[in-house]
């Protein structure tokens, strides 16, 4: 799987044994199973969200036309208030949409942050129990992360009575939360018109614009290290996305499309070009990796904590994580080579991102994709014409070699990982495997 590896946070033996947990866990009865279809749409569902059991699509329609100054001025637009979705799922009434959310019962009272963010995993509501009562025993407050130690992105669930001592991950709420960025973004206030690339580009700029130059080296990559990299990732490649006028204007389903095939493929890119940019100004070694925007580790000296992603030692693991291939290192001599500009550099990071999500989700998103694409491209056609470069057929081949070098060691990484998944090497218990997935 192309994802950094996270540690898991586990009980101390002094606030009590695993008999102690074994025996709580036995005790808990099993949540009720959840519908499968969103009560709007009709489609796959994912939680209760507003007190009614949806997708996260219609969630965040409801959100969106709840607060919206335009609320009480929508007509039917067959004028007969009897409007439905299509096949698909699909609305094309916003009236009859929004007055089907409050018919089933969804309000306004029930938004909080993590509003439903754990309820659509069964596994999270039989350790909430669990929490719970082992609050009551041992006189702790009753949260997860105050009882179990969790991060409050990524919760790490032991699970008994399984084979492997794995936990069960559950990134729900962070999952949640790229989704809120997503699709509901902060929109701003542009003075001028730019286009699409440009307005990536500037959210490119903004994202890096906090990076340190006088960077710390990590010699041992350790689970808050790998937790950090999954939450920025998907925040960021959540908040970049949304800069885009084009983006922002599909509908919710193809942008959490975009957001499952993407958000770690654009982190890593992202610290790829930023490396590339500090070994040019001689601020970061041949062999060093900037892994953050404040520390970087070097090839020959890292370690890392894998003990939540797979029972082996990193060490044993060097045949699927040589540092080289983790890092993308060839990438990152081919742009030093090719010293692609922000405009450039942006359009190779969404060629590669449209690319890998009409593939990942084919038909209808495939389509659009490859629609994104050419818009993007007469995009960069107009940028090399507004500066006076009309012969840049060469200097495009120069770019899409970049783009291939990284697709390259892409799918030789893919084919390892399949090779270790024959034999259980990874821990593959995910509560959004939409979001944690390798293409074939």
């Amino acid at each position: 799987m192309e994802t950094s590896i996270i540690s898991c946070s586990s009980l101390s033996p002094s606030e009590f044994s695993n008999n102690s947990i074994l025996s709580i866990t036995s005790s808990v009865s099993k949540p009720d199973e959840f519908p499968e279809k969103c009560q709007i749409c009709f489609q796959q569902g994912h939680g209760y969200h507003f007190g009614v059991f949806a997708c996260r699509a219609c969630a965040a329609f409801f959100r969106r036309c709840h607060f919206s100054a335009a609320l009480g001025q929508r007509k039917c637009r067959r004028m007969n208030g009897q409007c439905g979705p299509n096949r698909n799922g699909r609305w094309f009434c916003k009236k009859c949409r929004m007055d089907r959310c409050i018919q089933l019962g969804m309000t306004t009272t029930n938004i909080q942050y993590d509003r439903d963010a754990f309820k659509s995993s069964s596994n999270f509501l039989k350790n909430q129990a669990l929490a719970k009562m082992v609050g009551d025993r041992i006189g702790v407050p009753i949260t997860v992360e105050s009882i179990l130690g969790l991060h409050h992105l990524i919760s790490f669930i032991p699970m008994s009575g399984e084979v492997t001592n794995l936990p069960y991950v559950d990134t729900s709420q962070l999952v949640d939360k790229a989704l809120t960025i997503m699709l509901t973004p902060n929109l701003v206030r542009k003075n001028k018109k730019t286009s699409n690339l440009e307005q990536l580009k500037i959210g490119l700029e903004e994202f890096q614009s906090t990076q340190k130059e006088n960077l710390s080296e990590i010699i041992y990559l350790s689970q808050n290290d790998h937790k950090r990299e999954f939450e920025t990732n998907m925040c960021a490649a959540a908040r970049w996305m949304s800069c885009s006028d084009q983006i922002r204007q599909y509908d919710d389903d193809m942008k959490i499309s975009l957001l499952q095939a993407v958000w770690f493929v654009w982190g890593r890119f992202e610290r790829i070009w930023m490396t590339a940019k500090m070994r040019s100004k001689k601020l970061c070694g041949k062999k060093q990796f900037v892994i953050s925007q404040e520390a970087l580790i070097d090839y020959d000296r890292m370690d890392s904590d894998i003990s939540c992603w797979s029972n082996h030692t990193f060490e044993e693991m060097k045949f699927f994580f040589v540092p080289r291939e983790l890092f993308y290192d060839e990438v990152i001599w081919e742009l030093m080579e090719v010293q692609p500009d922000e405009i450039e550099l942006t359009f190779i990071m969404c060629s590669l991102c449209f690319q890998l999500t009409g593939k990942r989700h084919g038909e209808r998103v495939q389509e659009e994709m490859e629609r994104l694409e050419d818009i993007f491209s007469n995009e960069l056609h107009e940028y090399y014409t507004r500066i006076k470069k009309p012969m840049y057929l060469l200097r495009l081949k120069q770019l899409m070699r970049v783009k291939e070098k990284f697709l390259k060691i892409r799918n030789s990484r893919i084919d390892k990982y399949q090779i270790g998944g024959i034999f259980n090497m990874f821990n593959m218990s995910f509560s959004n495997p939409d979001f944690f997935w390798v293409p074939p």
